[in-house]
């Protein structure tokens, strides 16, 4: 394994923990710009991170893994601890990388279209060193020429984490709302009336497309509801809340007061086997806990169990309430 491709494998690892701080990022832009083949060597290693992660979690919907320490041992990649190896690195996971690079990885002219099934969950690295994580149900058309970087949210949810450019402004689309970036992460979930904007890291502008609404500025920590044809936009500051909201991207459903209904709405955005409240005066009731998005059989018996109320669960559905 060459130097090169060394370096790129922990720029990657180290995305994985969490996300870069200023210093880091701006050592990551350094080091991309300083040989073409960096930048070779960076989009094979999230290329195939990619791939790996897609195998991982069409098997078992789980959205979420351990933090991976990984390593390339030999020509393998392994997993740190159990030394499993997922793929070897010769022709299978070259043609994966070959696969995922000419799939996702736009070129600069093209539109490329990102689509996600119920349960299934991509991260994937775009063609400016930027980085999209796609909530289940949802797909995305991503844009980039030389003037301007354009993702359309046609459905469902992004969290997308923009490499800085000044030169070519960052837009998401979704319906008649728009939000732009530089340098910054933040989510968009698209509703029927407008879109949900999360800021995770730097600062955002939003407005309506079609509303009289003034632009507003949203920094790390604030949300925002905007209607597609917004008259207002309402800001507020709520940083757990944000949090909150953004945990699917560790396959993790918390909930700090939510109603029964909100939560089996949320789990049934996710789960194959629908969840119904059968006894209609429960939805109303608040609730306290942290779930992996699969485990909507464990979220019933302890909801059960809590509300003290009685639960079937057949292959199709779970019912709440059911006497």
């Amino acid at each position: 394994m060459s130097t090169i491709d060394r370096e790129a494998l922990d720029w990657v690892v180290r995305q994985l923990a969490g996300a870069l701080g200023e210093d880091e990022r701006k050592a990551l832009d350094a080091w991309l710009a300083t040989d073409i083949r960096h930048q070779g060597a960076y989009l094979r290693a999230r290329a195939i991170n990619h791939a790996l992660d897609r195998a991982t979690v069409q098997e078992t919907l789980r959205p979420q893994r351990e933090r991976l320490e990984v390593e390339w041992a030999g020509s393998s990649w392994k997993q740190a601890g159990s030394r499993r190896a997922f793929l070897a690195y010769g022709g299978a996971a070259a043609g994966i990388a070959a696969l995922t690079l000419a799939g996702v990885l736009p070129s600069l002219s093209n539109k490329t279209v990102l689509t996600t099934a119920k349960g299934e969950f991509r991260k994937v690295p775009l063609a400016d060193k930027s980085v999209a994580d796609i909530n289940s149900g949802s797909q995305i058309e991503v844009r980039l020429t030389q003037q301007k970087r354009q993702v359309t949210l046609k459905t469902g949810e992004v969290w997308l984490e923009v490499a800085k450019d000044k030169t070519k402004p960052f837009v998401v689309e979704a319906g008649e709302v728009r939000v732009r970036a530089v340098g910054t992460a933040f989510g968009v979930r698209r509703y029927s009336n407008g879109a949900e904007v999360l800021v995770t890291e730097g600062t955002v502008e939003v407005w309506s497309n079609e509303g009289t609404a003034q632009k507003r500025l949203l920094t790390a920590g604030e949300r925002s509801f905007v209607q597609d044809r917004a008259t207002d936009i309402p800001v507020t500051r709520q940083p757990q809340e944000v949090e909150r909201k953004l945990a699917w991207r560790e396959g993790k459903l918390v909930f700090n007061n939510q109603t029964l209904g909100e939560a089996v709405a949320d789990f049934n955005r996710y789960s194959q086997k629908k969840i119904v409240i059968v006894d209609p005066q429960l939805r109303s009731k608040k609730l306290v806990g942290q779930y992996q998005i699969d485990a909507p059989e464990l979220f019933a018996r302890d909801i059960s169990t809590f509300l003290d109320v009685p639960i079937v669960i057949t292959t199709e559905k779970i019912l709440i309430g059911e006497a």
